[in-house]
């Protein structure tokens, strides 16, 4: 039989305010993040690490943060974080860590490496993975050849049929995939930032994103959406072979007031 895997639970975007009754596009952001929250409690099992792929906060506050790390400690599993651009790297730093969430960009399990790359970009909307950061990358995969590895980081590295969201995802995509090339132990990207369910694979590495805590961006589609589809959250469980199990859980409703006709936020 095989040995018990290594089991994480994804979430991103929970876009917290410093006001914690403050809502985003008609979504109280605490609230729907609660009731995600949860739902972890009733679907997720036992689980050994929370990882947040971006945009933990909408408005940078120091509480917004702070607050977030109190909520996810109830699960008492270590927990990490990469920044989105609603993020402020800097205060993150600073901040963390703070109750169970670290600071760690690389993170070895069993046969499994976990590498967390900073995609933000100063006053953008649009990710970008700096030099330092490519180069933490490969230095990570060629310490550990025999290890399978995960690479996390928040704005998608492919598009996911979104016109006007796939113009604002990692725009220097080409540099991380010519590295991963290199590197046939890399198995999986994780990302936040689509605000929606994705999966695909390309050049042989499975890539996925998780929905967000508040509101799903409308799918396939050219111009900005709201769809009207209740939050959740992406297990996975990583095996000593290589290979995952992962799937998506969403609550049973929608948080908060669905404002269809939005055009932005």
């Amino acid at each position: 039989m095989e040995k018990t895997p290594f089991r994480i639970i994804q979430i991103s975007d929970t876009h917290l305010f410093s006001d914690a009754d403050k809502s985003l596009i008609g979504v109280p952001t605490q609230k729907s993040l609660a009731a995600v929250l949860d739902l972890v409690k009733q679907k997720a099992g036992t689980f050994d690490m929370i990882l947040h792929s971006g945009d933990l906060t909408q408005d940078y506050q120091s509480s917004s943060y702070l607050r977030l790390a109190e909520m996810l400690s109830i699960f008492n599993v270590p927990i990490y974080c990469v920044p989105g651009n609603h993020d402020d790297p800097e205060m993150m730093t600073k901040i963390y860590p703070y109750e169970k969430m670290l600071n760690d960009k690389q993170i070895i399990k069993g046969n499994w490496q976990l590498i967390l790359l900073d995609s933000h970009k100063k006053d953008a909307v649009e990710g970008f993975l700096h030099a330092s950061q490519l180069a933490f990358l490969e230095d990570c995969l060629q310490k550990y050849p025999k290890h399978h590895a995960i690479a996390v980081f928040h704005h998608q590295p492919i598009p996911v049929g979104c016109h006007w969201l796939d113009q604002l995802g990692l725009t220097n995509s080409e540099e991380f995939w010519k590295i991963t090339a290199r590197y046939p132990q890399l198995k999986t990207v994780l990302f936040g930032h689509v605000h929606q369910q994705f999966e695909q694979e390309i050049n042989g590495i499975k890539c996925y994103a998780t929905p967000s805590t508040c509101f799903q961006f409308k799918r396939k589609q050219n111009d900005f959406g709201i769809e009207d589809l209740p939050p959740g959250f992406r297990w996975l469980h990583l095996y000593d072979d290589g290979h995952i199990e992962t799937a998506v859980e969403r609550v049973d409703h929608y948080v908060g007031k669905f404002e269809k006709n939005t055009k932005g936020y």
